[in-house]
């Protein structure tokens, strides 16, 4: 069995697609997942130019999740199209007994582990039938040849891969993201309209009690539209990467104070236990941000928890092994409510997660909090977890401690 024949069986029959060029951008050779892409006959496209099918020069608009973001992870992805080309390689091609088409394939899928980890990956116009225009994730790479002794990179053409399966992911999670998004706008738009069009008809014939109860009804379903708003603009910067920080120096114990003020309402069917040791070093990390992580955490166990029962604040100082000066700051917050069930407690960090429960049903709520905290507390630096059993549950959260030279240079946080 010879190696070419691998290769062309598996380019030919995976869900990559896989088109080769030259120097020049002129398609030679390409297999039925490129061709079926774009909505071409797999012979038509032989000839043609590159930028016919795909853009490679034009970013598109980029998804967070998709490859060469971050991870690194680029050339991994399923589905792909591949684009290499060059008539420089043929001799050497031929002499191995390959074609020139064919070892010009070879090369860049040898290598292919190589280039998982440069950062060539980006977003770019896919052009399918009738010139539709798809921005999908490409990974667009020149193969190198050698001549005399020396590499010369792009003389054997271009490797674009464009990771189809992978962006038809990214499109279905986000029909699902607006579905569910549509979903939580429909159902306090709904209840607005309603009572609205209730006052407009029959306005005159309502005592005022009926009155202030109707635009009770709306202010807080106004007031829901707008949390879940912000909420999603918060998902929106996190996942972009736009969130802004202040770090500093944050005294902890003030900051639960200021969040038990703010929630001294919702409160006060029950009990807020605080256990803050004195001399606990401040926390490194963001002042509105450490807000936030505390008032969803305290607000979650207050929403979830029943009347006349206990949530407790403990906050403790952890040293990092084999270091001097390496100090973290943990706190949790513990409720004493149902619990979260073992298999469900690996989805409640993700968006638009809610149990399904009798207490969870009749408690208003975005899904998005938890999946808002603990971005916030990796975006700090830190982690979180939680720890759950029938009549309890306690999310913890370690961040970096302040040092002293910290606190010297940028200072502590006033109330």
């Amino acid at each position: 069995m010879k190696t070419e024949d691998i290769y062309r069986c598996l380019l030919d029959h995976c869900a990559d697609g896989v088109v080769i060029s030259d120097s020049n951008g002129t398609i030679l050779a390409c297999n039925q997942a490129i061709a079926k892409l774009v909505g071409k006959d797999k012979n038509s496209l032989l000839g043609a130019p590159l930028i016919t099918i795909i853009d490679v020069d034009r970013e598109g608009q980029s998804q967070e999740g998709l490859p060469g973001k971050s991870d690194g992870n680029a050339a991994a992805a399923p589905g792909a199209v591949a684009s290499a080309s060059g008539r420089g390689a043929e001799a050497s091609a031929l002499q191995a007994g390959h074609s020139p088409e064919t070892a010009l394939l070879l090369e860049p899928l040898k290598n292919q582990s190589k280039h998982q980890n440069d950062n060539h990956t980006r977003m770019a116009p896919v052009f399918g039938k009738s010139g539709v225009e798809q921005v999908m994730p490409i990974t667009h790479v020149a193969i190198a040849t050698e001549e005399s002794g020396k590499k010369k990179a792009g003389a054997g053409g271009y490797l674009t891969i464009v990771y189809i399966m992978q962006a038809s992911s990214v499109q279905q999670a986000q029909t699902d993201f607006v579905s569910t998004v549509s979903h939580e706008l429909r159902t306090p738009l709904t209840s607005i309209k309603g009572f609205a069009d209730t006052i407009l008809r029959a306005g005159d014939r309502l005592d005022v009690s009926q009155q202030r109860r109707y635009v009770g009804i709306i202010k807080d379903q106004a007031d829901r539209l707008t949390r879940l708003v912000e909420d999603l603009l918060a998902v929106s910067r996190l996942e972009s990467k736009r969130l802004q920080l202040t770090i500093r120096a944050i005294d902890l114990q003030e900051a639960v104070e200021r969040v038990h003020r703010n929630l001294a309402e919702k409160a006060a069917n029950h009990r807020l236990h605080i256990d803050i040791p004195p001399g606990l070093p401040p926390v490194w990390a963001d002042a509105d941000r450490l807000e936030q992580i505390l008032t969803n955490l305290i607000d979650n166990a207050i929403k979830y928890s029943p009347a006349r029962t206990t949530v407790s604040v403990v906050a403790k100082t952890i040293q990092l092994e084999g270091q001097t000066n390496g100090e973290l700051v943990e706190f949790s917050v513990t409720d004493q409510g149902a619990g979260i069930p073992e298999e469900h407690i690996p989805k409640i960090f993700t968006k638009f997660s809610r149990l399904d429960n009798p207490l969870v049903r009749q408690t208003e709520g975005t899904g998005l909090g938890l999946y808002i905290t603990r971005s916030l507390v990796l975006a700090l630096g830190g982690e979180i977890t939680v720890t759950s059993k029938p009549g309890s549950t306690t999310f913890t959260v370690r961040l970096p401690s302040a040092t002293y030279e910290q606190q010297a240079q940028r200072g502590r946080d006033k109330p």
